[in-house]
């Protein structure tokens, strides 16, 4: 399968043929034409040459590879953890893997042997380094929930293969017209190291479905953009000129593949579509079976082989002791399928034991307001020690405080700078109310000969 390819290191020593193929001259009277014609051809088949010998200097696998697969991995796997699309789309740009399956593509259209193996080694090292670091990285990280950005990767459809073919297309053409900012989009829309850390994840945690998922997944995002790569490159003319029937050949063996890899994605399609129309009918029939005052709190619609299972919370006013076997009749009606429903009912508050819990809730907020305030107003007063604590009496209820003070004893200065306290601290507080109170001694009770106090018992008024 050697190709002839000068110029591009690795790629075979004899001169090379990238495509294209010599004017014969038909006679005199023609050279000029000729020459034109030959002088266009040399330049296309320089141009396919250079293009060729980049796509073999993307499939090397060298450090920088190696060294930008482990970063795209392990900013891909913290993504997935954490759930963040954004992170795991910065993982999609960092990723080198879109070079050698772009190298296994023009391989396989210019029959270039040593192409092939060369990008079939890089990519199979890149994916595992990418699977052997997700894994380290899972096995250290306290966190091993599975997020929607790990579930996504687990359940590969006909749309992805959709997606990739028109991918690999556009990378294609990106590279032949050296159009760097679109094999940025390439590089979004076919994810392929993200694919790699839920395979490690999966390993990692014990769960072959997301490892199996995610595989086929990354198998077909890797065969769409390849033979597509193939099909584009051969309609540009790369390699060698194949007779019909090798063509055919080649385009039957890219078209069963993808056909035998399009069976279990339209299974899982299917799968789909089935989970949504279930989910879609449980909630319409659901809807009309609860009052207009009822709600759905929460809803889970599984399908397990011909069986679709719903459970859930409904928040309702009244119990309904048939709502379970009303459902489930319902929704077998509409999809000819045996269904079990399992749905909790919880009687939700009324409307006045809502307004009782929101005043309950205000006068909680009001009580821990004046108890901040109080402290506040004590702590504003008794700076500086001018006015001793057990001189200011606090009536937190009718949000009034009373500072007992000697103004005698405390002289014009100090009784001015206390004025200035008691001001600054009303203004600060203009709900509550802050005066000033006379301060008068407490006289120690008289005691008499038998040791009893000389305080005659209070008498009521009349």
């Amino acid at each position: 399968m050697a190709g002839n390819h000068p110029g591009v290191p690795g790629l075979g020593d004899a001169p090379f043929n990238a495509g294209g193929r010599r004017s014969a001259r038909p006679g005199p009277g023609r050279e000029i034409d000729d020459d034109d014609r030959a002088a266009d051809d040399e330049e296309a088949v320089h141009g396919r040459a250079l293009i060729l010998a980049s796509v073999a200097r993307d499939a090397r696998l060298n450090q920088k590879f190696l060294l930008l697969i482990t970063l795209s991995a392990a900013i891909a796997t913290l993504g997935l953890l954490q759930g963040s699309a954004a992170v795991v789309i910065g993982a999609m740009l960092v990723s080198p893997l879109l070079g050698p399956i772009m190298g296994v593509g023009f391989g396989l259209a210019t029959l270039e042997s040593n192409l092939i193996k060369r990008s079939l080694i890089t990519m199979a090292a890149g994916m595992a380094v990418a699977v052997l670091v997700a894994m380290l990285i899972i096995w250290l990280s306290p966190i091993k929930d599975v997020t929607p950005e790990l579930r996504a990767r687990t359940q590969p459809t006909l749309l992805d293969l959709g997606v990739a073919v028109v991918g690999g297309i556009a990378g294609v053409y990106a590279i032949l017209r050296k159009l760097s900012g679109v094999m940025v989009g390439v590089a979004i829309a076919t994810a392929l190291v993200p694919p790699l850390s839920t395979i490690g994840f999966g390993l990692a945690t014990g769960r072959p479905d997301f490892a199996l998922g995610s595989a086929l997944l990354f198998l077909t995002n890797t065969l769409a953009i390849a033979f597509a790569a193939t099909i584009v490159a051969r309609v540009n003319k790369f390699g060698p000129s194949l007779t019909p029937q090798h063509t055919a050949m080649q385009i039957t063996g890219i078209i069963v593949t993808l056909g035998v890899l399009s069976i279990p994605l339209a299974l899982s399609l299917n799968n789909i579509a089935r989970e949504i129309r279930a989910r879609s009918a449980v909630q319409s029939e659901l809807n009309r079976l609860l009052g207009d005052g009822d709600r759905v709190d929460s809803l889970n619609v599984r399908t397990e082989d011909e069986e679709v299972a719903v459970d859930g919370v409904v928040l309702v006013d009244q119990y309904s002791a048939q709502l379970n076997d009303q459902l489930a009749t319902k929704v077998r009606g509409d999809l000819d399928r045996d269904v079990s429903v399992n749905l909790v009912q919880l009687k939700q508050q009324t409307n006045a034991a809502v307004q009782f819990e929101e005043r309950l809730n205000q006068r909680l907020a009001a009580l821990e307001q004046r108890d901040a305030d109080s402290m506040g107003i004590i702590a504003g007063l008794t700076i500086g020690e001018l006015i001793p604590r057990e001189r200011v009496l606090v009536d937190a209820q009718a949000r009034r405080v009373v500072v007992q003070r000697d103004r005698e004893g405390e002289g014009e200065q100090v009784a001015a700078a206390i004025d200035r306290i008691m001001a600054d601290i009303q203004g600060r507080y203009p709900q509550w109310l802050i005066e000033n109170g006379s301060f008068t001694p407490a006289e120690p009770p008289k005691e008499t000969a038998d040791g009893a106090t000389g305080e005659e018992p209070a008498t009521e008024r009349r």
